[in-house]
């Protein structure tokens, strides 16, 4: 059966057509960086203007006279009366300040910031709200999308929640103010939390372990070209409305897979279908053009078919290696999930914040998003090399402390400022560019460590309780993913360059960390926790390194 499953035309399709829903999921989860992102806005200057203003900065020669350091307060002028000449320097007095009543944005760009109104920095934790209660949706929902998968199958969740994503998304598009907004903030992403892991889980189950590592890479980097669209799309229309139309109007599209797409074979197996399993099976080697005897479809049959009283007695062998309190026994295991969990949290931390505060960065927001996004893609690519020959220790380890390294130079950079009117970091010249190389490649490193961080999880925990610890690291992780929209709070109220001092000071401590584990090249999955300890105290073992599977959550 592994050579019906090979990579071929087959699998191509498959993948081809699950391609829509994994980009459309990079745009659910990552939408409110658009939606939620600050205009360049200043105060309204009644004495000098009128309403209808759209002079952001530089165009008036009275702005730099009456504009204060902070962008809600104002200089007041030296007579309550309007009019006189507001170029005269002396017409505001530098020594006295009131709060803006008003308001200019830049006409070009609408988001939630300046369609209602979310101004100043009492009011800015509402825009930073968005991505956090973003990601406690994903949590929600991942928990039950697992569930559903396994329930009723990959190829009915994948197309049902990702219709039901497109249809909330339209509806959030039509919001009427912030709290519903937020409302559909978290029903958005309860449902789209479940996409990337159910297409994800269903291109692997189609396809041949030899092929897993390909395949994993290929979904990756599609997810990555999700991203890049968001980017692109954002570019090109800049009115928030819209913009959740265009990313979530093709998402009621994907229901057609349904009738398209065959159901997993695994899961097929696995729920007892197996004539349905069968058919499939044939189909794929009738595509990929393979001649296959009878012979190999009659494992079909003893697949998954022991007897009850069979399971029953290994299941009660086990029993107590599943019980999660067992890691108590072993201070070895336990310490390394403490290690894992963290490396977890410093991965998602990392990985969402510096995609989030890269439009906070020097130059072209859009662009600046679309070249964080992009370097995933060659970093996907090159981690899978890395793995079988340096082996997984020292690619999750150099990952980290590079990432941090990158991180940590951008603070040598000269002439880190904020620009007294929006508060968006600036750097001049060559400096600028310098500094962008550094955040690009420091997001790129964060990405080798994500993707290493699948496979090296799933090896050195053993089978009895992988699944278990797995999940206790990803959940830990997503700590990290919902504190990453908060960031941009440290930078404005405590110091600007604090988030990637956290995000380099956290990826040196986990890549010194990470040196504590095992390597587990060429060895052999550990099945009890005694195995699992035995990692790395012998020799490796003559078989072939296991094909473990990576992907970034989205």
């Amino acid at each position: 059966m592994h050579d019906i499953e090979a990579f071929g035309k087959y699998q191509l399709t498959i993948y081809g057509l699950i391609t829509l829903p994994l980009i459309l999921s990079a745009g659910f989860t990552l939408d409110y960086v658009f939606t939620a992102g600050e205009v360049k806005y200043r105060c309204l200057v009644p004495e000098c203007e009128n309403a209808n203003s759209t002079s952001i900065a530089g165009q008036q020669p009275w702005l730099n006279n009456s504009l204060s350091d902070k962008n809600c307060m104002r200089f007041a002028p030296r007579s309550s009366q309007s009019g006189g000449d507001c170029s005269d320097p002396n017409f505001f007095d530098k020594n006295e300040t009131r709060p803006c009543e008003a308001w200019v944005y830049d006409p070009e760009e609408v988001t939630i910031h300046n369609e209602w109104g979310i101004t100043c920095d009492a009011n800015r934790w509402k825009l930073t709200l968005v991505g956090t209660i973003n990601n406690v949706g994903q949590l929600v929902g991942l928990t039950f999308a697992s569930t559903l998968s396994d329930k009723y199958g990959r190829r009915t969740v994948l197309t049902s929640i990702t219709f039901l994503a497109g249809l909330s998304g339209l509806i959030h598009s039509f919001s009427v103010n912030y709290w519903m907004f937020i409302a559909f903030e978290f029903i958005d992403a309860c449902f789209a939390a479940g996409i990337y892991s159910s297409g994800f889980i269903y291109a692997m189950e189609m396809t041949g372990v030899k092929k897993r590592i390909l395949g994993s890479t290929v979904i990756s980097c599609i997810y990555a070209v999700g991203e890049m669209w968001l980017g692109l799309a954002a570019m090109w229309v800049k009115n928030w409305r819209i913009l959740m139309r265009i990313i979530y109007g093709p998402g009621l599209l994907v229901i057609l897979l349904i009738f398209i797409l065959p159901e997993s074979v695994r899961w097929l197996l696995a729920n007892d279908r197996r004539d349905m399993a069968e058919k499939v099976y044939r189909k794929m080697a009738r595509v990929n053009k393979l001649s296959v005897t009878e012979e190999t479809f009659l494992e079909l049959k003893n697949v998954n078919n022991e007897k009850p009283s069979e399971k029953e007695e290994e299941e009660h062998d086990i029993k107590d290696e599943r019980r999660i309190t067992q890691i108590r026994k072993s201070p070895k295991i336990l310490t390394r999930l403490l290690i894992c969990s963290f490396c977890w949290l410093t991965n998602t931390f990392v990985y969402y914040g510096l995609s989030l505060n890269s439009t906070e960065f020097a130059g072209n927001k859009y662009i600046n998003f679309i070249l964080v996004t992009a370097i995933e893609i060659p970093g996907n690519i090159l981690v899978f090399p890395l793995l079988n020959t340096i082996g997984r220790k020292a690619t999750l380890c150099s990952s980290f402390i590079l990432s941090g390294i990158f991180c940590l130079a951008i603070q040598f950079i000269p002439k880190l400022e904020y620009d007294n009117l929006n508060f968006i970091l600036t750097l001049t010249g060559i400096w600028a560019n310098i500094a962008l190389v550094l955040y690009v490649c420091g997001k790129g490193c964060i990405t080798m460590a994500f993707s290493t961080s699948y496979v090296y999880t799933t090896e050195f925990f053993p089978t009895t309780l992988r699944h278990s610890l797995l999940g206790i690291c990803s959940m830990t992780g997503r700590i990290g993913s919902i504190l990453a929209p908060q960031t941009p709070l440290l930078a404005r109220y405590i110091y600007e360059g604090l988030p990637l001092l956290l995000f380099g000071s956290m990826s040196l401590t986990a890549g010194i960390l990470s040196l504590t584990f095992p390597e587990t090249l060429g060895t052999k999955l550990p099945d009890t926790l005694l195995e699992a300890e035995q990692i790395g105290l012998k020799k490796k073992s003559k078989q072939p390194p296991s094909n473990g599977c990576a992907a970034l959550p989205a």
